[in-house]
């Protein structure tokens, strides 16, 4: 038999999962044509050069190429990590190369968290947050954002108590597409400075950037490092390059957070948490690639593609300011509802119950323009539809 924390997963969230099994068993039975997945986020196929860099990262050879290495990674990839961050004062020292940006998140938690302690996120958020924060005895405790996606800096506050070891924030967002601007960091940062000083405790802020080079012009990323000494930032390249299922990524941490003790707890958790260190041929690609930036221009065009149909179909849809996502209130009352009625049209999406907001729905836009037309003829039918579930 399952544990109870696990039959608690499979009956109170997973809906991302949940959706992406649906679409297969519908594929295996209409055919991939037939079915328009846009539950989960998966990226743009990665470019050839990337492939190539796997297959040269495959040919390397050298005296232990296939045996342990230290848990933070190869030393010249965390190296070329640092020159990517770009920010003074971080080095290698500053690095720990992770399985994907999850594996940062949790590491970090564990390494700064004890059992018990509350880490405060903001709905709507990614649902494996929670997760992250169970696997280490925290409490996750999420606080909703304004109407308009902004931070509520004043809920926030509220939440804040003596047990709060961390803030977890997602830029930009996932679900919503936000992107945090400086008013909002600065005025995050001041708060946890002066939180930290009452309780005589420092509050770790932790800053998913997954998406980081998905901000949308006129929006742009921000370094958080600039804002708040006591910050760490999770990143990936599973969606700018492509390659969700090679989990690689890294975690950074602020110079002031780079000591002998630190590290050595990063390296306990990797190993107490089962990664041990970073797949190997996935961190020797990296060095195999000449430049890490990407084209924007392929998910900026169906961004537009998808916000400009969900205009037109009269949804209240946010404006995806960075990701891959659109994030948009259900234009039924039940959303559960209006989500099996898109299945039955083998059109899937995410219900926003999974992001802590259930009266929203996510669409993942990285999709084929064809898919995205026939989801949106299903949303516009469905939201014509006199009867509100």
């Amino acid at each position: 038999m399952i544990s109870r924390w696990s039959r608690a997963q499979l009956s109170d969230g997973g809906w991302v999962r949940r959706m992406f099994m649906e679409g297969l068993r519908l594929r295996a039975e209409h055919g991939d044509d037939a079915v328009v997945d846009l539950s989960l986020g998966q990226p743009l196929e990665a470019d050839e050069p990337i492939a190539e860099a796997f297959r040269a990262a495959a040919g390397d050879r050298f005296h232990g190429r296939f045996g342990y290495m230290p848990n933070l990674g190869y030393m010249e990839v965390r190296e070329r990590a640092a020159l990517d961050v770009g920010f003074p004062g971080v080095d290698a020292s500053c690095v720990a190369m992770t399985s994907g940006a999850a594996a940062a998140i949790t590491v970090a938690i564990r390494t700064f968290v004890d059992p018990g302690d509350e880490v405060v996120g903001i709905a709507p958020f990614f649902p494996e947050f929670r997760l992250y924060c169970e696997t280490a005895s925290a409490r996750f405790v999420p606080i909703p954002t304004q109407a308009d996606l902004r931070l509520d800096l004043g809920a926030i506050s509220a939440a804040l108590s003596p047990r709060t070891a961390a803030v977890l924030l997602n830029s930009p967002c996932n679900p919503s597409g936000h992107v945090l601007d400086e008013d909002e960091l600065r005025g995050l940062a001041g708060m946890l400075q002066r939180h930290s000083e009452r309780h005589g405790r420092r509050v770790l802020l932790i800053v998913d950037e997954v998406y980081r080079r998905m901000a949308y012009a006129p929006h742009r990323r921000l370094d958080p490092l600039n804002f708040y000494e006591h910050s760490v930032l999770a990143r990936s390249f599973s969606k700018d390059l492509g390659i969700a299922g090679e989990r690689i990524g890294y975690l950074v941490l602020h110079p002031s957070l780079a000591l002998p003790e630190t590290h050595l707890g990063l390296a306990q958790a990797m190993r107490a948490l089962g990664f041990v260190n970073a797949p190997a041929t996935a961190q020797r690609a990296l060095l195999h690639l000449q430049s890490w930036d990407i084209n924007l221009q392929p998910y900026q065009e169906r961004r537009d593609v998808a916000f400009d149909a969900a205009r037109a179909a009269g949804l209240d849809a946010a404006e995806p300011q960075g990701g891959i996502y659109l994030w948009f209130r259900s234009p039924w009352d039940d959303t559960l509802a209006f989500i099996d009625e898109l299945a039955k049209r083998r059109v899937l999406l995410t219900p926003g119950v999974a992001f802590g907001d259930p009266s929203r729905v996510r669409l993942c836009f990285s999709a084929p323009r064809a898919k995205l037309a026939a989801a949106f003829d299903a949303v516009t039918e469905l939201t014509g539809d006199a009867v509100s579930a």
